[in-house]
């Protein structure tokens, strides 16, 4: 099981939000609800994969939150100047936790 100890990193948590440009066409992006958690980070594997734009690189990681039904695969996580898109979200215990498998975002880099 996982101690409160283990929760060492601070993430902040945003919502996919759907809005309408000036011409009228819904676009996505994340100016929603944000929330801040505290977080176990392990980093799962990462390389390199052959995609229709080349070699890319890739990062993959594992989140363990405290259990929060609002995340969801609406969401994505930033850490340490870092986006993370979520692949799989995964409820431990009787939602005691909840372990987020995901991947570096490439949409777009963080500012700070």
């Amino acid at each position: 099981m996982i101690s409160a100890a283990q929760l060492n990193k601070f993430i902040t948590i945003e919502w996919e939000t759907t809005t309408v440009n000036a011409v009228g066409t819904p676009t996505e992006g994340y100016q929603g609800m944000v929330k801040e958690k505290w977080a176990e980070m392990r980093v799962l594997t990462g390389g390199s994969e052959y995609g229709g734009e080349g070699t890319l690189p890739f990062t993959r990681v594992e989140f363990t939150i405290r259990y929060d039904e609002e995340v969801n695969y609406k969401c994505r996580i930033k850490y340490d100047h870092q986006y993370y898109e979520i692949g799989h979200i995964e409820e431990v215990g009787r939602k005691h936790f909840q372990r987020i498998k995901c991947v570096v975002w490439e949409g777009e880099l963080s500012d700070g």
